[in-house]
Protein backbone atom coordinates (compact mmCIF):
# COMPACT_ATOMS: atom_id res chain seq x y z
CA UNK A 1 0.00 0.00 0.00
CA UNK A 2 2.87 2.41 0.80
CA UNK A 3 4.47 1.78 -2.62
CA UNK A 4 1.13 2.35 -4.34
CA UNK A 5 0.68 5.68 -2.47
CA UNK A 6 4.17 6.91 -3.47
CA UNK A 7 3.49 6.10 -7.10
CA UNK A 8 0.20 7.98 -7.00
CA UNK A 9 1.90 11.08 -5.54
CA UNK A 10 4.65 10.89 -8.16
CA UNK A 11 2.05 10.63 -10.87
CA UNK A 12 0.16 13.67 -9.52
CA UNK A 13 3.21 16.00 -9.51
CA UNK A 14 4.88 14.83 -12.70
CA UNK A 15 4.31 16.15 -16.19
CA UNK A 16 6.31 13.34 -17.78
CA UNK A 17 4.17 10.34 -16.74
CA UNK A 18 1.06 9.70 -18.83
CA UNK A 19 -2.05 8.12 -17.33
CA UNK A 20 -2.12 5.37 -19.92
CA UNK A 21 1.47 4.23 -19.38
CA UNK A 22 1.04 4.34 -15.61
CA UNK A 23 -2.10 2.17 -15.70
CA UNK A 24 -0.42 -0.30 -18.07
CA UNK A 25 2.52 -0.54 -15.68
CA UNK A 26 0.27 -1.13 -12.64
CA UNK A 27 -1.84 -3.72 -14.47
CA UNK A 28 1.24 -5.72 -15.42
CA UNK A 29 2.61 -5.71 -11.87
CA UNK A 30 -0.74 -6.71 -10.32
CA UNK A 31 -1.12 -9.60 -12.78
CA UNK A 32 2.38 -10.85 -11.95
CA UNK A 33 1.60 -10.60 -8.23
CA UNK A 34 -1.67 -12.53 -8.57
CA UNK A 35 0.03 -15.25 -10.62
CA UNK A 36 2.72 -15.67 -7.97
CA UNK A 37 0.14 -15.99 -5.17
CA UNK A 38 -1.93 -18.52 -7.16
CA UNK A 39 1.13 -20.64 -7.97
CA UNK A 40 2.23 -20.64 -4.33
CA UNK A 41 -1.17 -21.80 -3.07
CA UNK A 42 -1.37 -24.50 -5.74
CA UNK A 43 2.04 -25.86 -4.72
CA UNK A 44 1.08 -25.76 -1.03
CA UNK A 45 -2.20 -27.60 -1.74
CA UNK A 46 -0.39 -30.38 -3.59
CA UNK A 47 2.19 -30.81 -0.82
CA UNK A 48 -0.48 -30.92 1.90
CA UNK A 49 -2.50 -33.54 0.00
CA UNK A 50 0.50 -35.76 -0.53
CA UNK A 51 1.54 -35.39 3.09
CA UNK A 52 -1.81 -36.46 4.49
CA UNK A 53 -2.16 -39.33 2.02
CA UNK A 54 1.23 -40.61 3.14
CA UNK A 55 0.17 -40.32 6.78
CA UNK A 56 -3.10 -42.15 6.29
CA UNK A 57 -1.43 -45.17 4.70
CA UNK A 58 0.72 -45.52 7.77
CA UNK A 59 3.95 -46.24 5.92
CA UNK A 60 6.47 -44.63 3.57
CA UNK A 61 5.63 -44.54 -0.14
CA UNK A 62 8.17 -45.20 -2.85
CA UNK A 63 8.85 -41.81 -4.50
CA UNK A 64 8.39 -43.45 -7.88
CA UNK A 65 4.83 -44.44 -6.92
CA UNK A 66 3.88 -41.22 -5.16
CA UNK A 67 2.02 -39.76 -8.12
CA UNK A 68 0.19 -43.04 -8.71
CA UNK A 69 -1.08 -43.18 -5.16
CA UNK A 70 -1.94 -39.50 -5.18
CA UNK A 71 -4.21 -40.08 -8.15
CA UNK A 72 -5.77 -43.10 -6.47
CA UNK A 73 -6.48 -41.12 -3.33
CA UNK A 74 -8.07 -38.26 -5.26
CA UNK A 75 -10.24 -40.63 -7.28
CA UNK A 76 -11.40 -42.47 -4.15
CA UNK A 77 -12.42 -39.23 -2.47
CA UNK A 78 -14.76 -38.40 -5.37
CA UNK A 79 -16.20 -41.92 -5.74
CA UNK A 80 -18.95 -42.38 -3.15
CA UNK A 81 -20.56 -45.64 -2.08
CA UNK A 82 -23.86 -44.70 -3.76
CA UNK A 83 -22.06 -43.92 -7.05
CA UNK A 84 -20.46 -47.36 -6.96
CA UNK A 85 -23.70 -49.20 -6.22
CA UNK A 86 -25.81 -47.35 -8.77
CA UNK A 87 -23.25 -47.93 -11.52
CA UNK A 88 -22.75 -51.66 -11.06
CA UNK A 89 -26.37 -52.43 -10.19
CA UNK A 90 -27.86 -50.80 -13.29
CA UNK A 91 -27.75 -53.95 -15.41
CA UNK A 92 -29.43 -56.02 -12.72
CA UNK A 93 -32.38 -53.67 -12.60
CA UNK A 94 -33.17 -54.21 -16.29
CA UNK A 95 -33.84 -57.94 -15.81
CA UNK A 96 -35.26 -57.91 -12.28
CA UNK A 97 -37.62 -54.94 -12.26
CA UNK A 98 -38.46 -55.40 -8.58
CA UNK A 99 -34.81 -54.72 -7.76
CA UNK A 100 -35.02 -51.05 -8.74
CA UNK A 101 -37.94 -50.39 -6.40
CA UNK A 102 -35.71 -50.95 -3.36
CA UNK A 103 -33.26 -48.21 -4.34
CA UNK A 104 -35.56 -45.63 -2.75
CA UNK A 105 -35.23 -47.28 0.66
CA UNK A 106 -33.42 -44.76 2.95
CA UNK A 107 -30.51 -47.06 3.87
CA UNK A 108 -29.98 -48.79 0.51
CA UNK A 109 -27.18 -46.51 -0.70
CA UNK A 110 -25.59 -45.68 2.65
CA UNK A 111 -21.95 -46.60 3.31
CA UNK A 112 -20.77 -48.21 6.55
CA UNK A 113 -19.90 -44.82 8.15
CA UNK A 114 -23.27 -43.41 7.06
CA UNK A 115 -25.18 -46.39 8.44
CA UNK A 116 -23.33 -45.99 11.74
CA UNK A 117 -24.29 -42.31 11.91
CA UNK A 118 -27.92 -43.26 11.22
CA UNK A 119 -27.68 -45.58 14.23
CA UNK A 120 -26.33 -42.78 16.39
CA UNK A 121 -22.75 -44.03 16.26
CA UNK A 122 -19.61 -43.10 14.34
CA UNK A 123 -16.71 -45.03 12.81
CA UNK A 124 -13.14 -44.11 11.98
CA UNK A 125 -11.69 -45.13 8.60
CA UNK A 126 -8.08 -46.33 8.61
CA UNK A 127 -6.36 -47.05 5.27
CA UNK A 128 -3.51 -49.54 5.52
CA UNK A 129 -1.07 -50.96 2.98
CA UNK A 130 -0.30 -54.67 2.64
CA UNK A 131 3.10 -56.11 1.85
CA UNK A 132 2.01 -56.77 -1.75
CA UNK A 133 0.73 -53.23 -2.25
CA UNK A 134 -3.05 -53.44 -1.72
CA UNK A 135 -4.77 -50.57 0.11
CA UNK A 136 -7.39 -51.71 2.60
CA UNK A 137 -9.86 -49.83 4.77
CA UNK A 138 -10.41 -50.79 8.41
CA UNK A 139 -13.45 -49.35 10.16
CA UNK A 140 -13.13 -48.72 13.88
CA UNK A 141 -16.25 -48.15 15.93
CA UNK A 142 -15.93 -45.11 18.16
CA UNK A 143 -16.99 -45.58 21.80
CA UNK A 144 -20.33 -44.34 23.04
CA UNK A 145 -20.29 -40.59 23.65
CA UNK A 146 -18.98 -39.84 27.12
CA UNK A 147 -17.09 -43.13 27.44
CA UNK A 148 -13.45 -42.84 28.42
CA UNK A 149 -11.46 -44.56 25.65
CA UNK A 150 -8.67 -45.46 28.09
CA UNK A 151 -11.13 -47.65 29.98
CA UNK A 152 -11.47 -50.09 27.05
CA UNK A 153 -9.77 -53.31 28.09
CA UNK A 154 -10.12 -55.64 25.10
CA UNK A 155 -9.89 -55.35 21.33
CA UNK A 156 -12.25 -57.28 19.04
CA UNK A 157 -11.55 -57.69 15.33
CA UNK A 158 -14.51 -58.73 13.14
CA UNK A 159 -13.95 -60.09 9.63
CA UNK A 160 -16.85 -60.35 7.18
CA UNK A 161 -17.65 -63.37 5.04
CA UNK A 162 -17.74 -64.25 1.36
CA UNK A 163 -18.41 -61.25 -0.96
CA UNK A 164 -19.13 -59.11 2.11
CA UNK A 165 -17.90 -55.92 3.76
CA UNK A 166 -17.87 -54.18 7.13
CA UNK A 167 -21.47 -53.09 6.53
CA UNK A 168 -22.68 -56.69 6.95
CA UNK A 169 -22.15 -56.52 10.70
CA UNK A 170 -24.49 -53.55 11.27
CA UNK A 171 -27.48 -54.44 9.06
CA UNK A 172 -29.52 -55.30 12.16
CA UNK A 173 -29.40 -51.75 13.52
CA UNK A 174 -28.36 -50.19 16.80
CA UNK A 175 -30.01 -52.64 19.18
CA UNK A 176 -29.17 -56.00 17.62
CA UNK A 177 -25.92 -55.59 15.62
CA UNK A 178 -22.95 -57.41 17.15
CA UNK A 179 -20.42 -54.51 16.85
CA UNK A 180 -22.72 -52.17 18.80
CA UNK A 181 -23.36 -54.79 21.47
CA UNK A 182 -19.63 -55.33 21.90
CA UNK A 183 -18.87 -51.59 21.92
CA UNK A 184 -21.51 -50.96 24.57
CA UNK A 185 -19.76 -53.53 26.74
CA UNK A 186 -16.46 -51.65 26.47
CA UNK A 187 -14.71 -53.51 23.65
CA UNK A 188 -12.63 -51.63 21.09
CA UNK A 189 -14.28 -52.89 17.88
CA UNK A 190 -12.55 -53.05 14.48
CA UNK A 191 -14.19 -54.18 11.22
CA UNK A 192 -12.19 -55.60 8.31
CA UNK A 193 -12.66 -55.05 4.57
CA UNK A 194 -10.91 -57.67 2.45
CA UNK A 195 -9.13 -56.79 -0.77
CA UNK A 196 -11.51 -56.45 -3.69
CA UNK A 197 -14.57 -55.20 -1.84
CA UNK A 198 -15.75 -51.62 -2.31
CA UNK A 199 -13.77 -50.21 0.62
CA UNK A 200 -10.51 -51.92 -0.37
CA UNK A 201 -10.16 -51.27 -4.09
CA UNK A 202 -6.78 -49.64 -4.25
CA UNK A 203 -3.21 -50.61 -5.03
CA UNK A 204 0.10 -48.79 -5.06
CA UNK A 205 0.89 -49.67 -8.68
CA UNK A 206 -1.90 -51.78 -10.23
CA UNK A 207 -5.11 -50.42 -11.71
CA UNK A 208 -8.32 -51.88 -10.27
CA UNK A 209 -9.70 -52.47 -13.78
CA UNK A 210 -6.79 -54.75 -14.75
CA UNK A 211 -6.96 -58.55 -14.47
CA UNK A 212 -3.73 -58.48 -12.47
CA UNK A 213 -5.45 -56.63 -9.62
CA UNK A 214 -7.92 -59.51 -9.19
CA UNK A 215 -5.33 -62.30 -9.14
CA UNK A 216 -5.84 -63.24 -5.51
CA UNK A 217 -7.87 -65.61 -3.34
CA UNK A 218 -8.54 -65.90 0.37
CA UNK A 219 -4.94 -67.17 0.67
CA UNK A 220 -3.66 -63.61 0.17
CA UNK A 221 -6.28 -62.31 2.58
CA UNK A 222 -4.76 -64.45 5.31
CA UNK A 223 -1.13 -64.05 4.26
CA UNK A 224 -1.20 -60.28 3.70
CA UNK A 225 -4.48 -58.54 4.57
CA UNK A 226 -5.04 -59.96 8.03
CA UNK A 227 -1.35 -59.77 8.87
CA UNK A 228 -1.22 -56.08 7.92
CA UNK A 229 -4.37 -55.33 9.94
CA UNK A 230 -3.07 -57.04 13.08
CA UNK A 231 0.31 -55.30 12.85
CA UNK A 232 -1.37 -51.93 12.27
CA UNK A 233 -3.74 -52.21 15.23
CA UNK A 234 -1.00 -53.38 17.58
CA UNK A 235 1.30 -50.55 16.50
CA UNK A 236 -1.41 -47.88 16.60
CA UNK A 237 -2.54 -48.86 20.08
CA UNK A 238 1.00 -49.65 21.26
CA UNK A 239 -0.38 -52.68 23.00
CA UNK A 240 0.85 -56.08 24.01
CA UNK A 241 -2.57 -57.55 24.89
CA UNK A 242 -3.82 -60.15 22.40
CA UNK A 243 -6.78 -59.46 20.10
CA UNK A 244 -10.15 -61.25 20.15
CA UNK A 245 -11.10 -62.44 16.67
CA UNK A 246 -14.57 -63.09 15.25
CA UNK A 247 -14.69 -64.30 11.65
CA UNK A 248 -17.65 -65.31 9.53
CA UNK A 249 -17.31 -67.67 6.56
CA UNK A 250 -14.32 -66.37 4.55
CA UNK A 251 -13.23 -64.34 7.58
CA UNK A 252 -12.68 -67.66 9.36
CA UNK A 253 -10.73 -69.01 6.39
CA UNK A 254 -8.38 -66.02 6.46
CA UNK A 255 -7.52 -66.58 10.13
CA UNK A 256 -6.80 -70.28 9.57
CA UNK A 257 -4.47 -69.39 6.69
CA UNK A 258 -2.58 -66.83 8.78
CA UNK A 259 -2.16 -68.96 11.90
CA UNK A 260 -1.18 -72.13 10.05
CA UNK A 261 1.24 -70.35 7.70
CA UNK A 262 2.73 -67.98 10.27
CA UNK A 263 2.37 -69.78 13.63
CA UNK A 264 4.08 -66.91 15.47
CA UNK A 265 0.87 -64.92 15.07
CA UNK A 266 -1.06 -67.31 17.33
CA UNK A 267 0.29 -65.35 20.31
CA UNK A 268 -1.21 -62.08 19.03
CA UNK A 269 -4.76 -63.36 19.50
CA UNK A 270 -6.63 -64.24 22.67
CA UNK A 271 -9.48 -66.32 21.21
CA UNK A 272 -10.89 -67.10 17.76
CA UNK A 273 -14.66 -67.40 17.26
CA UNK A 274 -15.39 -68.75 13.79
CA UNK A 275 -18.96 -68.59 12.48
CA UNK A 276 -19.78 -71.02 9.66
CA UNK A 277 -16.06 -71.44 8.81
CA UNK A 278 -15.13 -72.44 5.28
CA UNK A 279 -12.15 -74.82 5.32
CA UNK A 280 -13.11 -78.44 4.68
CA UNK A 281 -16.01 -78.39 2.20
CA UNK A 282 -16.58 -82.01 1.18
CA UNK A 283 -20.29 -81.86 2.00
CA UNK A 284 -21.02 -78.42 0.54
CA UNK A 285 -24.24 -78.31 -1.47
CA UNK A 286 -25.65 -76.00 -4.09
CA UNK A 287 -24.27 -74.18 -7.15
CA UNK A 288 -20.68 -74.03 -5.83
CA UNK A 289 -20.43 -77.78 -6.37
CA UNK A 290 -21.22 -77.27 -10.06
CA UNK A 291 -17.93 -75.38 -10.47
CA UNK A 292 -15.77 -78.12 -8.96
CA UNK A 293 -14.82 -79.91 -12.19
CA UNK A 294 -13.90 -76.62 -13.89
CA UNK A 295 -12.29 -74.87 -10.93
CA UNK A 296 -8.64 -75.47 -11.79
CA UNK A 297 -8.75 -74.67 -15.50
CA UNK A 298 -12.07 -72.88 -16.12
CA UNK A 299 -13.17 -72.62 -19.78
CA UNK A 300 -13.61 -69.21 -21.38
CA UNK A 301 -17.37 -69.70 -21.62
CA UNK A 302 -17.58 -70.01 -17.84
CA UNK A 303 -15.29 -67.02 -17.26
CA UNK A 304 -17.45 -64.90 -19.57
CA UNK A 305 -20.43 -65.79 -17.40
CA UNK A 306 -18.89 -65.27 -13.97
CA UNK A 307 -16.06 -62.83 -14.72
CA UNK A 308 -12.38 -63.24 -15.57
CA UNK A 309 -11.13 -60.95 -12.80
CA UNK A 310 -13.88 -59.68 -10.55
CA UNK A 311 -16.58 -62.21 -9.70
CA UNK A 312 -19.88 -61.20 -11.35
CA UNK A 313 -18.94 -57.52 -11.83
CA UNK A 314 -22.54 -56.76 -12.88
CA UNK A 315 -23.73 -58.10 -9.47
CA UNK A 316 -26.22 -60.29 -11.35
CA UNK A 317 -26.11 -64.05 -11.86
CA UNK A 318 -26.86 -64.93 -15.52
CA UNK A 319 -30.51 -65.89 -15.94
CA UNK A 320 -29.72 -69.33 -17.39
CA UNK A 321 -27.79 -70.20 -14.21
CA UNK A 322 -30.53 -68.86 -11.97
CA UNK A 323 -33.31 -70.87 -13.61
CA UNK A 324 -31.23 -74.05 -13.57
CA UNK A 325 -29.81 -74.03 -10.05
CA UNK A 326 -32.03 -71.81 -7.89
CA UNK A 327 -35.65 -72.45 -7.04
CA UNK A 328 -36.28 -69.39 -4.87
CA UNK A 329 -37.42 -65.86 -5.64
CA UNK A 330 -35.73 -64.41 -8.74
CA UNK A 331 -34.92 -61.21 -6.83
CA UNK A 332 -32.63 -63.09 -4.43
CA UNK A 333 -31.46 -65.92 -6.69
CA UNK A 334 -29.92 -63.37 -9.06
CA UNK A 335 -27.79 -62.02 -6.18
CA UNK A 336 -24.38 -63.78 -6.33
CA UNK A 337 -24.10 -64.31 -2.57
CA UNK A 338 -27.60 -65.69 -2.06
CA UNK A 339 -27.22 -67.81 -5.19
CA UNK A 340 -24.16 -69.51 -3.66
CA UNK A 341 -25.44 -69.77 -0.08
CA UNK A 342 -28.92 -71.08 -0.78
CA UNK A 343 -31.14 -68.03 -0.70
CA UNK A 344 -32.92 -66.33 2.19
CA UNK A 345 -36.15 -66.46 4.13
CA UNK A 346 -37.42 -63.18 2.70
CA UNK A 347 -40.70 -63.40 4.62
CA UNK A 348 -38.73 -62.36 7.74
CA UNK A 349 -37.46 -59.14 6.09
CA UNK A 350 -39.18 -55.79 5.65
CA UNK A 351 -38.61 -53.65 2.54
CA UNK A 352 -36.02 -51.45 4.23
CA UNK A 353 -33.91 -54.46 5.20
CA UNK A 354 -34.23 -56.01 1.74
CA UNK A 355 -33.05 -52.79 0.10
CA UNK A 356 -30.13 -52.50 2.51
CA UNK A 357 -28.94 -56.04 1.84
CA UNK A 358 -29.47 -56.08 -1.93
CA UNK A 359 -27.52 -52.87 -2.50
CA UNK A 360 -24.65 -53.75 -0.15
CA UNK A 361 -24.21 -57.41 -1.09
CA UNK A 362 -22.16 -58.47 -2.93
CA UNK A 363 -19.54 -55.87 -2.06
CA UNK A 364 -17.05 -57.39 -4.48
CA UNK A 365 -14.50 -60.16 -4.74
CA UNK A 366 -12.37 -62.09 -7.20
CA UNK A 367 -13.39 -65.03 -9.36
CA UNK A 368 -10.26 -66.87 -8.19
CA UNK A 369 -11.58 -66.67 -4.61
CA UNK A 370 -14.74 -68.55 -5.61
CA UNK A 371 -12.78 -71.05 -7.70
CA UNK A 372 -10.42 -71.69 -4.76
CA UNK A 373 -13.41 -72.70 -2.62
CA UNK A 374 -14.70 -74.88 -5.49
CA UNK A 375 -11.34 -76.67 -5.49
CA UNK A 376 -11.79 -77.47 -1.78
CA UNK A 377 -15.22 -78.94 -2.52
CA UNK A 378 -13.67 -81.22 -5.14
CA UNK A 379 -10.55 -82.26 -3.22
CA UNK A 380 -11.96 -82.57 0.27
CA UNK A 381 -8.78 -80.90 1.54
CA UNK A 382 -7.81 -77.46 2.87
CA UNK A 383 -5.06 -76.48 0.47
CA UNK A 384 -3.54 -73.64 -1.52
CA UNK A 385 -4.87 -72.46 -4.87
CA UNK A 386 -4.30 -74.91 -7.75
CA UNK A 387 -2.18 -77.17 -5.54
CA UNK A 388 -3.82 -80.00 -3.59
CA UNK A 389 -0.47 -81.13 -2.25
CA UNK A 390 0.12 -77.86 -0.38
CA UNK A 391 -2.28 -78.35 2.51
CA UNK A 392 -2.35 -75.81 5.33
CA UNK A 393 -0.86 -77.34 8.53
CA UNK A 394 -3.86 -76.78 10.80
CA UNK A 395 -2.12 -78.52 13.71
CA UNK A 396 -0.04 -75.32 13.99
CA UNK A 397 -3.18 -73.34 14.85
CA UNK A 398 -2.71 -73.27 18.62
CA UNK A 399 -5.05 -70.37 19.36
CA UNK A 400 -8.09 -71.37 21.46
CA UNK A 401 -10.91 -71.56 18.89
CA UNK A 402 -14.70 -71.87 19.05
CA UNK A 403 -16.56 -73.12 15.98
CA UNK A 404 -20.20 -72.42 15.08
CA UNK A 405 -22.20 -74.35 12.50
CA UNK A 406 -25.81 -74.92 11.54
CA UNK A 407 -27.92 -77.76 10.18
CA UNK A 408 -29.37 -75.39 7.59
CA UNK A 409 -26.07 -74.14 6.15
CA UNK A 410 -25.36 -75.60 2.71
CA UNK A 411 -21.82 -74.15 2.49
CA UNK A 412 -20.33 -74.91 5.93
CA UNK A 413 -21.92 -78.24 6.85
CA UNK A 414 -21.90 -79.52 10.43
CA UNK A 415 -19.81 -82.56 9.48
CA UNK A 416 -17.16 -80.45 7.71
CA UNK A 417 -16.90 -78.04 10.64
CA UNK A 418 -16.61 -81.04 12.98
CA UNK A 419 -13.67 -82.26 10.90
CA UNK A 420 -12.08 -78.83 11.29
CA UNK A 421 -12.59 -79.09 15.06
CA UNK A 422 -10.45 -82.25 15.18
CA UNK A 423 -7.79 -80.75 12.86
CA UNK A 424 -6.83 -77.59 14.76
CA UNK A 425 -4.46 -77.62 17.71
CA UNK A 426 -6.56 -76.09 20.50
CA UNK A 427 -10.34 -76.29 19.92
CA UNK A 428 -12.65 -75.10 22.70
CA UNK A 429 -16.11 -75.99 21.42
CA UNK A 430 -18.22 -76.74 18.37
CA UNK A 431 -21.59 -75.07 18.86
CA UNK A 432 -24.32 -76.28 16.52
CA UNK A 433 -27.45 -74.24 15.76
CA UNK A 434 -30.24 -76.79 15.79
CA UNK A 435 -32.47 -75.21 13.13
CA UNK A 436 -32.99 -76.57 9.64
CA UNK A 437 -33.67 -73.12 8.16
CA UNK A 438 -30.72 -71.27 9.72
CA UNK A 439 -28.68 -70.28 6.64
CA UNK A 440 -25.07 -69.28 6.04
CA UNK A 441 -25.73 -65.52 6.27
CA UNK A 442 -28.08 -65.81 9.26
CA UNK A 443 -25.07 -65.99 11.60
CA UNK A 444 -24.56 -62.22 11.30
CA UNK A 445 -27.84 -60.70 10.10
CA UNK A 446 -30.52 -63.34 10.65
CA UNK A 447 -33.62 -62.42 12.65
CA UNK A 448 -32.53 -64.79 15.43
CA UNK A 449 -28.80 -64.07 15.30
CA UNK A 450 -28.89 -62.07 18.53
CA UNK A 451 -30.51 -64.81 20.61
CA UNK A 452 -28.92 -67.85 18.97
CA UNK A 453 -25.42 -66.59 18.13
CA UNK A 454 -24.45 -63.27 19.70
CA UNK A 455 -25.38 -64.27 23.25
CA UNK A 456 -23.12 -67.31 22.96
CA UNK A 457 -20.32 -65.19 21.49
CA UNK A 458 -20.41 -62.93 24.55
CA UNK A 459 -20.14 -65.99 26.80
CA UNK A 460 -17.13 -67.27 24.92
CA UNK A 461 -15.42 -63.88 24.94
CA UNK A 462 -15.82 -63.65 28.69
CA UNK A 463 -15.21 -67.25 29.72
CA UNK A 464 -14.04 -69.19 26.67
CA UNK A 465 -10.35 -69.61 27.38
CA UNK A 466 -11.10 -70.59 30.98
CA UNK A 467 -13.61 -73.34 30.15
CA UNK A 468 -11.88 -76.69 30.08
CA UNK A 469 -14.91 -78.95 30.30
CA UNK A 470 -16.59 -78.22 26.98
CA UNK A 471 -18.13 -81.07 25.05
CA UNK A 472 -19.06 -81.00 21.40
CA UNK A 473 -22.80 -80.40 21.10
CA UNK A 474 -24.95 -83.31 20.09
CA UNK A 475 -26.22 -83.04 16.53
CA UNK A 476 -29.91 -83.89 16.53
Amino acid sequence: MKILLILLIAFAYSDYISAVSFLDFMSTKMTEFASTISSSFSTLKTRVKKYFLNQIVGSDIDPGLANIYYNIGEARSKYTFSDFVEKVAAESETDVLEYASYKSEPTALMSTPQLAILHGRRVESHVIQTEDGYLLTLHRLQPVFGTNVTSVNETVFLHHGLLGSSADWIFLGLKDSLPYILSNMGYDVWLANARGNYYSRGHMSIRVDSLRFWKFTWHEMGQYDLLAAVDYIRQLKNMSKPINYIGHSMGATALLVLLSSKPQYNKYFRIGILLAPLAFMTNTKGPLRVLTHMSKDPPQTLLRAIGKGEFIPSRKIPKWLVTKYCTGHMLFCSNPLFFLTGGVLEKEWNSSFIGRVLYHVPAGGSTDTILHYAQLVKSGKFHQYNDQTSEYPLNKVTLPIVLFSSNGDQLASVSDVLRLYFSIGNPIDHYVIQKSNFRHTDFIWGSEATSLVFVKILDYLENGINWNLFKINEVL
